[in-house]
């Protein structure tokens, strides 16, 4: 036995309606709940600073240094997959601007070996273009998201602050030299390449 009405159009209008306002909830509520983890994590790293007095250049280094791993980390995962670095962070390390800045490279650098498998397609050139481009992204999401923690705990300022910049310089000028080594490398291959052809 079915019942019917006679105003089906208004029912599966009404349906229709439901559903985009569901949806529309749903993509609410997922924005909402990035928000919150966002703000879970920067609270996580804060507490786990607490004990750490970040009135000295070095303290506040390592708080760069882990945050510079973690937004690199972020920009390879498309790319790579979840975890495709470890994250390392050992309070008891070297955080002077130059060693900060030589692991930050070294730990960027070291993913360009995977990144030209995963995309054989690419020239030598193309594929190293293309994977400073993405390191260079979670570099900048790193020193930034670094400098507004800093900023929010009121320390980012003086020898903090030009440590952090000085950092960044020594960190830019890392991978221009790695660049240039890559470089090196490509033309060299290519020349004994069209010796040998």
């Amino acid at each position: 036995m079915a019942i019917t009405t006679g105003n089906h159009s208004s029912i599966t209008g009404t349906t229709k309606a439901n559903s985009n306002s569901v949806k529309q909830h749903d993509s609410q509520t997922i924005k909402n709940q990035a928000a919150e983890m966002k703000q879970a994590n920067n609270i996580a790293i804060l507490r786990a600073n607490e004990k750490v007095s970040l009135s000295s250049n070095n303290d506040s280094l390592s708080l760069l240094y882990k945050t510079a791993l973690e937004g690199i980390n972020a920009e390879l995962e498309p790319i790579m997959g979840t975890n495709a670095a470890q994250k390392i962070y050992d309070s008891g390390i070297d955080t002077s601007p130059e060693a900060t800045a030589e692991r930050i490279v070294s730990f960027a650098t070291a993913f360009y070996g995977k990144y030209k498998e995963q995309n054989p397609g690419k020239s030598e050139e193309e594929n190293l273009e293309s994977f400073l481009k993405v390191i260079g992204g979670g570099i900048e999401k790193g020193f930034a998201d670094a400098k507004n923690i800093l900023k929010g705990l009121q320390v980012y300022e003086g020898e903090v602050e030009s440590g952090v910049d000085k950092t960044y310089g020594l960190v830019m000028d890392g991978l221009a030299s790695f660049r240039e080594k890559m470089l090196e490398q490509i033309a060299k291959s290519e020349q004994e390449d069209s010796s040998l052809g």
